[in-house]
């Protein structure tokens, strides 16, 4: 069996995830991420420890995802907010 993700088509994969989540603000992705965690945690307690591992490194990359979306989000609105400040001037 062939490892599916090699350098070839890493790229492509990496394309297909940006445009899937293009539209997605990064609030939503912030809050998906943290609800992975918080069910993560609820897994390991009740004794399931291997799907609690599981979703717990899946939330680990959503959370950068998040962040790196609302990071983008939160400076455009500093732009604006300066720019609209420098035209009332």
């Amino acid at each position: 069996m062939e490892n599916l993700i090699n350098q070839e088509n890493l790229e492509d994969i990496r394309e297909l995830i940006e445009s899937k989540i293009a539209d997605v603000p990064g609030e939503v992705i912030l809050f998906g991420a943290i609800g992975a965690l918080l069910l993560s945690s609820y897994l390991n307690k009740t004794g399931h420890k291997q799907a609690g591992s599981i979703v717990g490194k899946l939330s680990i990359p959503i959370i950068g995802i998040g962040i790196a979306k609302y990071k983008d989000v939160i400076k455009s609105e500093i732009e604006n907010y300066q720019t609209t400040t420098h035209e009332n001037l």
